[in-house]
């Protein structure tokens, strides 16, 4: 998919002229149905193709594309997967601008398909036709009219359109979200189902989506993310539009099966990378095709709020309980109101009344309809609340018809909680659940979008003197993939990473005299390109200080190396300036098969395996956008409190990361990174440790 012109996909999508391969007269067939799914909605030129009938549904018929009086904009095909490559060169000769290509027996079907798929896409695009599918059930485009889809059958009423679109690279399952989406009162103006992703796939769709005017609300489920630099690209221009982009991934717990060698890539598996990626960029992640769907709901009229102050109306005192339980769990104030306003309630509230206005609002069954909508106003006008919640029964469809018309009297957004769904409540979108926590989830993720702080982007353009000088730290002997220690910190040096005193060295009084030019107390580590984990061979010995110490552990830990590593190639000694530590973090580098580098921080030492505490970034980023991923972990707590990560101490991490996410992006031949520990103490952070491996390293390597 291309990214430079989004227009690019017009004709395929919101076209003028319509041809369809395999149009029929059956309307038990594929191709019966979705002609005329697009003949009862098409306003423009619309041309069936069959090579003996006719006519089609009315509609004089045409043996091929090449028999038509005129070039077209789309091509939708329902034929033989044998058939379609002539479809394809009739269509590339005729200067059709887009197909949707129905027929199945392409890649799903084994390596014939396979084959026959790769061969129609070359062919599309030597021609410039764009293509979705295969294997797909088409889309629709409500505003440009176009129904060129089975997800829906013909004898169904037309969608009435709306702010919300759905990409699904699923068909079947795509029409399942579009049908229970529009049972529920979802406003759906799009649907577009990718199949096999030949050409087009979702992120090419939703970067053509986020453009379109009608379009303010992107739900997609996924399988396969293709194309991750437009999906980006996409996730941006949907922060800087005010368009909640939501998705639904498949295939969470295989992706999250995978491992990789290091201690921060232990704790990072593709599931991860992909919710974090959605996590820097501002996208939804759904975690069931229900809540994705509430989410298009709460989104749907596109209400934004300043706060998250919810106001919670109920007939009954449980109810409203189990909400504002609901309500605060999410992370939302259900704040008492105000004296002077809980007096103009109870103002117009029936006597003696024994419920209460405090918030939740009880009015109690009791209530006249009159008073419950005076009450409704008053909360719905207040400046102590920002958003509301109701509760109504299905068979109350007088009390809905009273709630629609509250909900178009003010632009603060509403949720109501139903027995069922209401049709008053549905024909005029008002967001309407079962169950309380649906009604707080969304309302929760309004405000957490509404008050998402503004994208950030780190300032990175391509040192080439650095780079330079990187590839020459990364110069290795033949068959080495790893480097030790050393070289890893006179690397991390070139990239801004704060390091401690040190000094390789290469014989017992060198030792001695660089722990005198270091000061106070010191540690020796091996250096060797065989030995990457060196305490799990005796290579480090901590805390010491003065000559005697230094030659009498120099001794021991070499005499402990040649023991348990023989075959080892030794390369003399790291004399490392020993800095205290009240905290230890951890900082790495993984590179992911579909987003790229991916820069982890979390805890470290010793817990790095045992706590999998650890939050991602996609480089580059700013120091803002790391401080900010530094505030995830722990739930904040890391950041918080007397012992918790100054000022100071944050700006250092978070500058260690930008330094690990710029190596990464200057050099890619570096594959992971690992600095464990980040030792942490009197607003210092110091990268103690260094861990890098290049690519093309066997597993056994590190």
């Amino acid at each position: 998919m291309t990214t430079n012109n989004v227009t690019d996909l017009d004709r395929l999508l919101a076209p003028k002229s319509i041809a369809m391969v395999g149009a029929s007269n059956n309307m038990y067939s594929i191709g019966g149905l979705v002609f005329a799914n697009i003949k009862r909605s098409f306003q423009g030129a619309l041309f069936p193709i069959h090579p003996k009938d006719a006519e089609v549904q009315g509609l004089t018929a045409y043996a091929d594309i090449s028999a038509l009086p005129q070039s077209v904009d789309l091509v939708v095909i329902a034929v033989a997967s044998h058939a379609v490559e002539a479809v394809i060169e009739q269509a590339v000769a005729k200067g059709v601008g887009g197909v949707v290509l129905l027929s199945s027996g392409f890649a799903e079907a084994g390596e014939e398909g396979i084959a026959l798929q790769a061969r129609v896409a070359q062919k599309a695009r030597e021609g410039g036709v764009r293509v979705i599918g295969p294997n797909c059930i088409g889309y629709l485009n409500i505003s440009g009219g176009v129904m060129a889809n089975f997800a829906l059958t013909p004898d169904e009423p037309l969608p009435p359109g709306g702010s919300v679109a759905l990409v699904s690279q699923s068909g079947g399952f795509g029409s399942y979200l579009t049908t229970k989406g529009l049972l529920t009162g979802l406003r759906l103006g799009w649907f577009v189902s990718t199949g096999n992703e030949l050409d087009v796939n979702i992120a090419g769709v939703l970067r053509y989506l986020v453009e379109r005017p009608e379009v303010k609300v992107m739900l997609a489920f996924s399988e396969t993310l293709r194309d991750p630099h437009v999906f980006i690209e996409t996730a941006r221009r949907a922060q800087e539009l005010d368009k909640p982009l939501i998705i639904l991934k498949a295939g969470r717990s295989e992706a999250a099966a995978k491992a990789a060698m290091s201690h921060t890539a232990s704790v990072v598996g593709a599931v991860n990378v992909f919710d974090a990626v959605c996590r820097q960029y501002g996208v939804i992640v759904a975690h069931s095709m229900e809540e994705m769907l509430d989410l298009g709901m709460i989104f749907q009229d596109g209400r934004r709020v300043k706060n998250n102050r919810v106001a919670v109306m109920t007939t009954s005192g449980g109810t409203g309980v189990l909400l504002a339980d609901e309500s605060a769990l999410s992370g939302l104030d259900v704040p008492t109101f105000p004296a002077d306003e809980q007096q103009k309630m109870l103002d117009v509230l029936h006597t003696p009344f024994y419920g209460s206005v405090a918030n939740p609002i009880d009015t109690t069954a009791a209530i006249r309809p009159d008073a419950l909508k005076a009450v409704q106003q008053l909360v719905a006008n207040s400046p102590s609340i920002d958003m509301m919640t109701t509760v109504t029964w299905a068979r109350a469809i007088e009390a809905a018809k009273d709630l629609v018309t509250l909900y178009q009297s003010t632009d603060k957004p509403l949720a109501v909680l139903s027995t069922d769904l209401v049709e008053p409540l549905k024909e005029a979108g008002v967001p309407t659940y079962t169950d309380p926590q649906r009604v707080a989830k969304s309302l929760a993720a309004l405000y957490r979008f509404s008050t998402r702080r503004p994208l950030t982007d780190g300032a990175f353009s391509t040192d080439a003197n650095r780079a330079a000088r990187a590839r020459q730290h990364l110069e290795l002997p033949a068959g080495e993939y790893v480097l030790m220690e050393a070289q890893g910190k006179r690397l991390f040096a070139e990239y801004g990473i704060p390091l401690t005193a040190e000094e390789w060295v290469h014989s017992e009084d060198q030792a001695v005299a660089a722990a005198e030019r270091i000061g106070g107390k010191v540690v020796l580590k091996i250096m060797s390109y065989q030995l990457p984990h060196k305490s799990d061979v005796g290579g480090v010995r901590l805390g010491l200080q003065g000559e005697q110490a230094v030659r009498e552990a120099y001794r021991a830990m070499l005499e402990e190396v040649s023991r348990r590593a023989p075959n080892a190639k030794l390369d003399g000694v790291l004399v490392q300036q020993m800095v205290p530590a009240r905290m230890e973090l951890t900082c790495g580098l993984q590179r992911d098969e579909v987003f790229g580098p991916m820069v982890a921080v979390g805890l470290g030492g010793v817990l790095v395996e045992q706590l999998a505490e650890t939050t991602l970034l996609r480089p580059p980023f700013s120091l803002e956008t790391a401080r900010q991923a530094l505030g995830q972990l722990l739930g904040g707590r890391l950041i918080q409190g007397r012992r918790g990560l100054s000022d100071e101490e944050q700006n250092q991490i978070a500058a260690i990361m930008v330094g690990v996410g710029n190596l990464a992006l200057e050099n890619d031949n570096i594959s992971e990174v690992d600095i464990n520990p980040i030792r942490v103490d009197e607003g210092k952070a110091y990268a103690a440790d260094a861990l890098v491996v290049l690519a093309g390293a066997p597993e056994v390597a590190h």
